[in-house]
């Protein structure tokens, strides 16, 4: 039986007739008062059943009040699906409204004799999930610690038995949530609606939410044996209430100029680029439905208009299609150049649409660029202008960057969005209004670059880590996220962006990415879920190719020409992680995909290694294996799959 109960102002959910979690709830105002469950005396209780975009099953709603005329009411949902949820709101006895400074749905109690094994264990593990993917941020599987801080959901579980617990926030249009060890002691979680700190890159507090009733994000409470199905779970809930923003034309195909070139792009080289990957790459294989992408990514505001133009109808012609790059919600000019006049908006200047705080200061900057205030009709107009003008130049896709500065805590222009998380919204519903394709009449392809996870759905792919480029290094940073987010896809976004694509050298790196760690590095890509965007100097138009040029083109003929390879990178599904890695990243990962069963490994190190995959605990049948990018055979033995490997490199198995 999945059930709440309710002693003395605390909540404890049971699943069979055991306590799996118990906790109380808190509401704290700006003005210092507060409300606590187990202080306050309760004034009602109420059940009923219900049915919503998650599912159905009962709610127990219990009031209770001060002396003071504060009321809190508790909401807690039991689902034929077998989770629970947890949701609070404050109010006032006389109607007049209330400023909510922070909301502890649940704060749970620490694990008693009764709970499952997992959370009494010290070895149990608990998810640290990043608010967003800047500044190389990663997942942690790590031991609990007071403090610890996992952004709007987390997962605590045992790596040895897989069973574990997911907490997560369901809504995202307020608050800006956490799951955070509390600091009297670890084994206690607090669900948080309200957190202002360096990992949400705020320097002023969570803006204080001020109605006649605030109603606190709703928590998600799952209990299974595999943690890694309570993920896929609570992304197929996320799903429902508000799904991914729908593409149709399939996984994007293509090239990205950032890794390759990064600001010495020019539109030779551009075309050089382009023209490699539709004549060579393309009838290679190194397609999706026959199309490629040519994109530019941050330098392309160094060509004119009439270049930037003359290239994408090039392209159009040659039946691929282009894209650019814009960060719509970061000033990254210099101060200097806060004084001058927007363009498209006579008489005013960009320190106007800036973002302040309580006290009208600019925000300081952060990753370089000072946040902008896109609740401002003045940022509305500047942007709304840049983007026809990728609209009338022809292009097709757009990398939106630095976005997590839509979400900044400050004073905003609309006084009606009181948290960074309402601002947002506001951005992200301008930006989809402006490039939708019902508005300019062909499919435009949204990928988000750095941005919050939550909230979800407002572009089509979102990039899982910060920059990743070719080294067996950046290949383990990209798999981390691949480890702990490939549930993503799908649920949240239709597309993991593994991030852009170096097979032979990097602009920032002075040595090649060897041939495995090229393999290895191309592999993480194929199976994220996943954009495809090579990034290389192919050369520049009408100049003899260097060396290094020449060897990158070869290199890239050589990886992307593998058509099962190709086949599962367009089929859209992120492969999932055999196993957790702490800090790190998984070396095993499985899929099947068009009735075929597939299993990678990883081997990121310089000294050698050898790698076991247990095929029956993995649920495969058969026992024969072939490594797509060698074609040699391999046979399991009691089931299990063994690889090595002296160097960094990748072994991509057909299991039959």
């Amino acid at each position: 039986m999945n059930q709440w109960r309710v002693e003395n102002g605390m909540f404890i959910w049971q699943q069979e007739g055991r306590n799996v979690v118990s906790g109380y709830a808190v509401a704290v105002l700006k003005d210092g008062e507060s409300i606590d469950t187990r202080k306050a005396e309760m004034a009602d209780r109420t059940q009923e059943s219900f049915r919503d975009s998650i599912g159905q099953g009962t709610c127990m709603v219990i009031t209770y009040r001060t002396d003071s005329g504060l009321r809190y009411q508790q909401k807690l949902y039991v689902y034929e699906e077998g989770f629970a949820l947890a949701k609070g709101s404050v109010y006032r006895e006389d109607g007049m409204s209330v400023c909510v400074k922070t909301v502890f749905p649940l704060v749970t109690m620490f694990p008693g004799p009764e709970t499952p094994e997992v959370f009494r264990s010290l070895e149990a593990k608990m998810l640290l999930v990043p608010y967003d993917n800047t500044m190389w941020v990663r997942y942690e599987a790590v031991p609990l610690k007071p403090g610890r801080t996992s952004y709007d959901m987390t997962v605590w579980y045992s790596e040895e038995s897989r069973a574990g617990m997911l907490i997560g926030a369901v809504d995202f249009d307020t608050w800006k949530n956490a799951v955070r060890c509390s600091g009297r002691d670890a084994r206690v979680m607090e669900c948080v609606c309200g957190i202002s700190d360096a990992g949400t890159h705020d320097t002023c507090e969570h803006g204080a939410v001020t109605e006649k009733c605030v109603e606190s994000s709703g928590f998600l409470f799952l209990y299974g044996e595999d943690y890694r199905t309570l993920l896929e779970t609570y992304g197929e809930v996320l799903k429902k209430k508000n799904p991914p923003l729908k593409w149709n034309e399939g996984v994007p195909f293509g090239w990205n100029s950032w890794s390759g070139l990064a600001m010495k792009i020019n539109g030779d080289n551009y075309q050089e680029a382009g023209e490699y990957l539709g004549d060579v790459l393309r009838p290679a294989g190194f397609e999706n439905n026959g199309i490629t992408y040519v994109n530019f990514d941050a330098g392309w505001n160094r060509l004119s208009e009439e270049r930037l133009k003359e290239l994408s109808m090039y392209f159009h012609q040659r039946e691929q299609k282009t894209g650019i790059y814009l960060s719509p919600f970061a000033f990254f000019a210099g101060d200097e150049k806060m004084q001058e006049e927007i363009p498209g908006c006579p008489g005013h200047v960009f320190e106007e649409l800036l973002l302040k705080d309580n006290e009208g200061k600019i925000l300081p900057r952060v990753d370089g660029a000072v946040p902008m205030d896109v609740t401002h009709p003045l940022w509305r107009e500047y942007t709304r202008r840049i983007l026809q003008k990728f609209i009338d130049w022809g292009f097709d896709y757009l990398k939106m960057d630095f976005l997590s500065h839509g979400a900044m805590e400050g004073r905003h222009y609309d006084r009606n969005c009181q948290t960074g998380r309402q601002a947002i919204l506001e951005g992200y519903r301008f930006l989809d209004e402006n490039l939708s394709e019902e508005r300019i009449g062909r499919p435009f392809f949204l990928s988000l670059s750095i941005a919050p996870l939550f909230p979800q759905g407002m572009g089509h792919a979102r990039r899982f880590s910060c920059d990743a480029f070719g080294t067996a290094e950046d290949t383990g940073y990209a798999l981390n996220a691949l480890t702990y987010a490939w549930w993503q896809n799908g649920t949240l976004y239709q597309y993991n962006d593994p991030d852009h694509i170096s097979l032979y050298r990097s602009f920032n790196y002075e040595r090649a990415t060897d041939l495995g760690e090229a393999r290895a590095r191309y592999t993480s890509a194929v199976i994220s879920g996943t954009v495809m965007m090579l990034s290389e100097d192919f050369g520049e138009k009408g100049k003899t190719k260097t060396k290094d040029q020449e060897k990158a083109r070869d290199r890239a003929k050589e990886l992307c020409s593998r058509s099962e390879i190709q086949t599962v990178a367009a089929s859209g599904i992120s492969f999932r992680p055999v196993s957790s890695a702490g800090t790190g990243a998984s070396s095993w990962y499985t899929a099947r995909i068009h009735g075929r069963q597939y299993a990678v490994v990883f081997h990121l190190k310089r000294i050698p290694a050898s790698y076991t995959l247990d095929l029956r605990a993995e649920g495969f049948s058969g026992e024969q294996a072939v490594d797509l990018w060698t074609g040699k055979a391999y046979s399991a033995e009691d089931g299990k799959l063994c690889w090595s490997a002296d160097q960094p490199d990748a072994a991509f198995f057909v299991i039959d």
